[in-house]
């Protein structure tokens, strides 16, 4: 089963192509400008696998929690592709994939760097079937010292880009340096996975910053 697995969540731009084996994959840390470089991505890994896109039997995407603009980017993509395709797309959420990077039996926290100090936050146990980690939380968006005094008292490995909101406030040995996504991990989970049950619909865990402008007149009913 050849997979396509897309992560434009965070700084990176990322892909795969997977079957059974990483055939080829990328991870750019860009910041900004997911839109523009995404597409040319996935045609140079698509070039370097000797693979078209309708050589692909399904596509991956991470459904957040992340930057809005980065998120939409890449469930689009995702999206569209498989609809162009006429293939399942299977959406999976950042902190899940994280902490199946992890290949930890014991507890896993995997953190996202948020806004404003906070950080999202799940806790996950061992793998299922599939693969995919087992979850000991709710996903949800919090300020460290909640963390601290909360879910982090259950002891385990860190991963995700929000360890460094908690640098010197846990055991060195619970930080890893598993910081982004590997769109290879993504892929080869999503290749066990029933596309019913994976849905590419993004994971807002907070709200967005910005608000509907009040009109500067009253406006009639």
């Amino acid at each position: 089963m050849a997979v396509l697995a897309i992560d434009t969540s965070e700084a990176c731009c990322s892909a795969a192509l997977v079957s059974g084996r990483a055939l080829a994959s990328r991870v750019e840390p860009i910041g900004r400008g997911h839109a523009e470089r995404l597409l040319p991505l996935i045609d140079e890994l698509m070039a370097e696998a000797g693979l078209a896109f309708g050589d692909l039997d399904r596509i991956a995407v991470t459904t957040g929690p992340g930057t809005f603009t980065g998120l939409r980017i890449g469930l689009s993509v995702a999206r569209g592709l498989a609809l162009a395709e006429s293939v399942p797309c299977i959406g999976l959420s950042v902190l899940e994939v994280l902490a199946a990077q992890a290949r930890h039996n014991g507890p896993v926290h995997a953190l996202v760097m948020g806004r404003g100090g906070q950080v999202y936050h799940q806790a996950f146990g061992g793998g299922d079937t599939g693969g995919l980690p087992q979850p000991l939380t709710d996903a949800g968006s919090f300020d460290t010292a909640d963390l601290l005094a909360g879910a982090l008292q259950r002891q385990g490995l860190l991963v995700g880009s929000g360890q460094p909101l908690l640098a010197g406030q846990l055991p060195a040995a619970c930080f890893t340096d598993i910081v982004a996504v590997d769109p290879v991990v993504l892929g080869r989970l999503a290749a066990g996975l029933a596309p019913s049950a994976h849905p590419p619909e993004p994971t807002y865990l907070r709200a967005a910053d910005a608000a509907k402008a009040k009109p500067l007149l009253p406006v009639a009913p």
